[in-house]
C-alpha cells in the first residue's frame, strides 16, 4: 500500500505526506516539505489515517 497527499497551510507551507507498507512487515510514516530533507518515522505495525499523520508531523511542519 502507498498512499500520498498534498496539504497547503495557511502560512503558505506545501507539505507531502505518504504511507507505505502493510500489516505484515510495518509502515513508514513521512513528510517532506519545500525542498526540505523527509521526515520519516518507521516500525509501525497500525496504519494511521490522514489526519493522524499529519497530526505526528505537526512540530516538523512548524520547524519549516
Amino acid at each position: 500500500m502507498i498512499e500520498s497527499w498534498t496539504k497547503k497551510f495557511a502560512d503558505g507551507k506545501t507539505v507531502t505526506f505518504k504511507i507505505e507498507g502493510d500489516g505484515k512487515s510495518g509502515f513508514v510514516y513521512s513528510a517532506g516539505m519545500d525542498g526540505r530533507d523527509t521526515k520519516e518515522i518507521t516500525g509501525s505495525v497500525k496504519v494511521l489515517t490522514r489526519e493522524d499523520v499529519e497530526t505526528m508531523f505537526v512540530n516538523y511542519v512548524a520547524r519549516g
